[in-house]
């Protein structure tokens, strides 16, 4: 059955890694999975949120923080070592000749891909606390992951795994975060 979904993801990776691949294309997935990328207009859009909501923007970028400190360290550093799977550019790859490498090869180890489970895990939080914008929050997740596909350093399943992950912890600190105001709200009438 494992083997099966190995096969599986290793035949979507494959597509999703060249089908799509132009001049134009690559130049695009490497800039956007620099974190550079997404971590410069992130702190634009928090300081502008703290020009213009003040105590509201403390509290939300306090949760975005402490979500990315729940998402990435328990992502690579817990999960990662635990499953211990090469990513699909890793020099002894079995199918690093058919891969599209943009990243050049690594080492590491790939499941789940640790920018999907913080892009989600963001993603959910900020669509709890904005649904209007839901949309956007997991379509900007969405392009990320698809990245990482793209740009030869992880599985779709690395991704898909990840983006679930995220998810449940983007849900858990929201939950949290709701049941400390409820309780301290109670506390203080």
């Amino acid at each position: 059955m494992l083997e099966s979904i190995e096969k599986i993801d290793t035949a979507l990776f494959l597509f999703l890694n060249s089908a799509f691949s132009c001049t134009a294309l690559n130049y695009f997935f490497v800039a956007i999975t620099d974190p550079s990328f997404w971590i410069i207009p992130g702190a634009v859009v928090a300081v502008y949120f703290l020009i213009k909501h003040k105590r509201k923007a403390f509290i939300i970028i306090g949760l975005s923080l402490i979500t990315v400190a729940i998402s990435d360290p328990f992502s690579s550093q817990v999960v990662k070592p635990l499953i211990n799977r090469d990513r699909p550019c890793h020099p002894d790859s079995m199918i690093i000749e058919k891969t599209h490498t943009l990243m050049g090869l690594k080492g590491s180890n790939s499941f789940p891909s640790s920018h999907a489970t913080n892009m989600f895990a963001q993603a959910m939080l900020f669509s709890l606390l904005y649904p209007a914008l839901w949309v956007v929050f997991f379509g900007f997740a969405g392009l990320i992951g698809f990245s990482r596909i793209y740009v030869g350093v992880h599985f779709p399943g690395d991704v898909l795994s990840g983006s679930l992950l995220g998810i449940v912890i983007g849900i858990s600190v929201f939950l949290i975060y709701k049941y400390l105001s409820n309780f301290l709200s109670k506390t203080t009438e």
